[in-house]
């Protein structure tokens, strides 16, 4: 179990609400607290409202001096004026932690502008608080009671909940945390832990890849980044974070338009993008510009295990011309080998191709009704040759899945031929085909993607996915995932050496 303060703070057993009440939809507090409980949050909550005497059947004081006890947690959505002395009765109260929702400090300008950021770190730092925000969603904890893995603690504003998982995210954006959670193409993305770092006005990006560091429920961190307040302790510990696990991050400053966003969004004054992509170079950050890249990598990392390729060369194999020179195109021009394979090994796989197939690198087998040299054979032999580091597959398609329409087809079904076991056969189709290829890639350390162009939900889709594999239905996301994750792997290999 982790000692790191934020351990105590995302983790609590009692928490104070401000900002609820039994309006639903009306406001974020009340949506928040509704989602905190339907979670399943079991310990004591207690709403405080000037007014109410229940919020969401929960007793309601007037003040946090009439609460019972010192709760673990204080949650503040209220009107930013009041913030100030609100966390001062809290810190009078004995409160260590708190979470502030409210909007409307740094991040203001003009005529708004105001020193409400001052007044609540000077109040933080008098009565020994640490504090979340402000301007954020607070945080979602998927192991807040690990052993139990329907039960959460969220504190978002969406109720959705991903399978819980090891990939935790500290973001300096509310919205990063929370859309990822609608995201049908990630189903596999197992959540750990999501903190809306808010304006970082106590509690920064650097504690928290101290605490993901030490945190045996984090094995991969993602972070959205605006600004860096602490640059140097950063680098160095992105560095010594990086060779334990794997750091996927998104950089939104650097162009005018995004660095004025960013100024109204957060008050942050972002820098330079090259500047910043230059300086972490050398910490292993895995870097991206887009969201849906971001969540591709650490699916793939999360599949992965940590059977990382161990070089650059790709090995493709492929079910038609096209899509395999356009893996190997893409592959080349983001710095991956596709090697010509030898000539031991293409005498080994035309033994097995149809005559008008290519052994070279891609293997096309131009749709050999063969589908287990396919799935297994042409991967095995891959894999054992020691000629490639990866390989892709393109056709991984259930084409068994696709029979229903042609047999319930009036004017064709009484002609079709099939055979009494099909159906019976097509159950048992992924342990025949899928296992032994995924058995093999862990054998041989050589990650092996399936590339899909049904829905990422399809039946095969599932079943490849159920047994562990990685499934995407387009192969040029998958080729710049794995270009930069060889990146991240020469990083380890380098620092590892010295």
């Amino acid at each position: 179990m982790s000692e790191h303060f934020l351990h105590e703070l995302l983790n609590p057993t009692s928490v104070a609400f401000y900002g609820a009440n039994n309006s639903l939809g009306t406001t974020m507090g009340s949506m928040q607290l509704v989602n905190l409980i339907i979670s399943g949050f079991d310990g004591k909550i207690y709403p405080v409202h000037l007014k109410l005497d229940n919020v969401l059947g929960y007793k309601a004081y007037r003040s946090i001096t009439d609460v019972p006890e010192i709760p673990d947690l204080v949650v503040i959505v209220l009107p930013p004026r009041v913030v100030p002395e609100v966390l001062r009765e809290c810190g009078q109260k004995g409160i260590k932690y708190a979470v502030l929702i409210s909007g409307g400090f740094r991040e203001l300008s003009g005529e708004r502008d105001n020193d409400l950021t001052e007044d609540i770190v000077k109040i933080a730092e008098k009565y020994g608080i640490r504090f979340i925000g402000p301007n954020c969603f607070g945080f979602y904890n998927a192991w807040r009671y690990p052993e139990n893995n329907g039960k959460v603690f969220n504190m978002m504003i969406f109720q959705e909940q991903k399978g819980r998982g090891r990939f935790s995210i500290a973001s300096q954006s509310g919205t990063m945390t929370s859309h990822l959670f609608f995201d049908p193409e990630h189903l596999d993305l197992g959540i750990g832990k999501t903190i809306s770092v808010g304006n970082e006005a106590n509690i920064d990006l650097v504690d928290f890849m101290e605490y993901f560091r030490e945190d045996d429920e984090t094995e991969i961190i993602g972070l959205y980044i605006e600004e860096i307040k602490r640059g140097k302790r950063f680098m160095e510990l992105a560095r010594d974070v990086g060779l334990k696990k794997p750091i996927v991050a998104i950089y939104a400053g650097g162009s005018k338009a995004g660095n004025r966003a960013i100024s109204s969004h957060t008050g942050s004054m972002a820098g330079d993008k090259k500047i910043f992509e230059a300086m972490v170079k050398e910490t292993g950050i895995i870097l991206t510009d887009y969201v849906e890249e971001f969540l591709d990598l650490a699916v793939i990392l999360s599949k992965l295990e940590g059977n990382y390729p161990k070089g650059k060369r790709l090995g493709i194999i492929t079910n038609s011309g096209g899509p395999g020179a356009m893996i190997a195109d893409n592959a080349e021009s983001k710095g991956l080998l596709v090697p010509e394979f030898s000539s031991e090994l293409k005498q080994k796989l035309h033994k097995l191709l149809p005559h008008t197939a290519s052994a070279t690198n891609p293997v096309d087998i131009t749709f050999d009704s063969n589908i287990f040299n396919f799935y297994v054979n042409f991967p095995k032999l891959l894999m054992k040759s020691g000629e490639v580091d990866f390989i892709i597959m393109y056709g991984a398609i259930g084409f068994h899945t696709l029979f229903g329409k042609a047999l319930n087809y009036e004017k064709i079904s009484p002609y079709l031929e099939v055979r009494k076991d099909m159906f019976k056969f097509a159950d048992t189709l992924d342990d025949l085909l899928i296992t032994p290829t995924i058995k093999n890639s862990k054998k041989y350390g050589v990650p092996f993607i399936y590339v899909n162009p049904q829905a990422y939900n399809s039946e095969w889709s599932n079943k490849i996915r159920n047994k562990g594999g990685i499934v995407f239905k387009l192969w040029d996301r998958p080729v710049n995932c794995m270009a930069k994750i060889c990146q991240y792997v020469d990083f380890l290999r380098t620092h590892e050496t010295k």
